[in-house]
């Protein structure tokens, strides 16, 4: 492994890279939290000093998206996969059923689990022969006559592909796991009954989820539901039901903060916009590389693509790390490239990896 004495461009898909201004402001932070003599990472997480971090990077977020006062913020402990069991059980009786749009592995995964609760849960679209290369155009035509509610992964980080016009439903309520976009572009969130997102992508550090969720549309249940996936229980308690992730929950508000003073999610969306652009454009404009999504399923967040000569991959992955481009490499199941281009990364990080793409082409060509 080539070592690097500086901060390299870094293209992970989760766990990502995040702002330089936290990664410094958390640095400072780190032993002596704003004169308590101790690391929030220390911390009870019943002292005020972390109910102020904890209320504060609420209040940011509700601004950053103009979130309802209707709407519960909870911060869950574990990934997103938590949410794939908690979500059936707090909005499924049994008999019941709900839609899921599979446009990828996670949607498949998530309907997967809800059907171990609920065995009538149906799929109003499969992408699994187009190879997950597709994206259905959701209307209420489509919503099953008993679906409690319609399920969809709003980006796909292994495939590359988003809704690129997010669904408008008043047949049943919508439930999306926007894990990988959170943040990235502007939301309507009063569209949605419940958003969640694994914190790693656009957030912050692993082991934390956010939930967003309509109280008024949360049906009563007449089953149990595990403490620590009940999102009323969860809600009233301000989520701190348990011990929750607090460091973790610390650097997600350090992120909002950071996105607050940047002009919030309209100004990320255009940057992001221009940043895909400039990286698709280069793929489009090569002989050499080729995306194998249509263009208007691309996401903003995870640029997929390949070289049309596949025995140069190995060399065109070792140069690049060697460039200090790393996590480039295609998800397993998957192959070829990707590029995961969050809110954290710079303009500056795609011209470089763009800079070499242009290079490594003109050598092999």
């Amino acid at each position: 492994m080539v070592k690097f004495t500086s901060r390299i461009h870094n293209f992970n898909a989760g766990p990502a890279m995040l702002p330089t201004e936290v990664m410094e402001k958390a640095q400072r932070e780190f032993l002596n939290y704003q004169g308590t003599g101790m690391s929030v990472m220390e911390m009870s997480h019943r002292a005020k000093p972390f109910q102020d971090i904890l209320d504060r990077s609420i209040h940011h977020l509700r601004s950053l998206l103009s979130i309802p006062e209707r709407y519960g913020v909870v911060y869950y402990p574990g990934g997103a996969t938590f949410q794939f069991s908690a979500i059936p059980l707090n909005y499924l009786k049994e008999g019941e059923s709900a839609d899921f749009a599979l446009t990828g592995v996670w949607a498949v995964k998530a309907k997967e689990e809800a059907k171990k609760f609920y065995p009538n849960v149906k799929t109003i679209f499969d992408g699994k022969d187009s190879k997950y290369t597709e994206i259905p155009e959701l209307t209420d035509d489509l919503v099953s006559d008993d679906a409690k509610y319609v399920y969809i992964t709003s980006n796909n980080t292994i495939y590359g592909t988003r809704y690129k016009t997010l669904p408008k439903l008043k047949k049943a309520p919508l439930i999306a796991d926007m894990t990988s976009e959170l943040l990235s572009r502007k939301l309507n969130i009063e569209d949605f009954s419940v958003i969640f997102a694994g914190a790693q992508k656009n957030i912050g550090p692993s082991g934390l989820t956010l939930v967003i969720y309509d109280k008024e549309k949360l049906p009563k249940q007449n089953h149990p539901i595990p403490n620590l996936m009940n999102f009323e229980l969860m809600e009233k308690n301000g989520s701190l039901y348990n011990t929750p992730p607090t460091y973790s929950i610390y650097m997600a508000g350090l992120v909002f903060e950071w996105l607050v003073e940047k002009g919030g999610v309209e100004v990320m969306e255009k940057e992001n916009e221009a940043k895909a652009k400039l990286l698709y454009d280069t793929i489009d404009s090569s002989s050499l590389y080729n995306a194998p999504v249509p263009v208007n399923n691309r996401s903003v967040m995870n640029a997929v693509f390949r070289l049309k000569d596949d025995s140069l991959d190995a060399k065109f992955l070792e140069g690049a790390e060697a460039a200090g481009l790393a996590g480039l490499k295609g998800y397993r199941d998957v192959g070829g490239f990707r590029a995961s281009i969050y809110n954290a990364m710079p303009k500056s990080g795609i011209e470089t990896l763009v800079s070499y793409m242009k290079e490594f082409e003109r050598s092999k060509g």
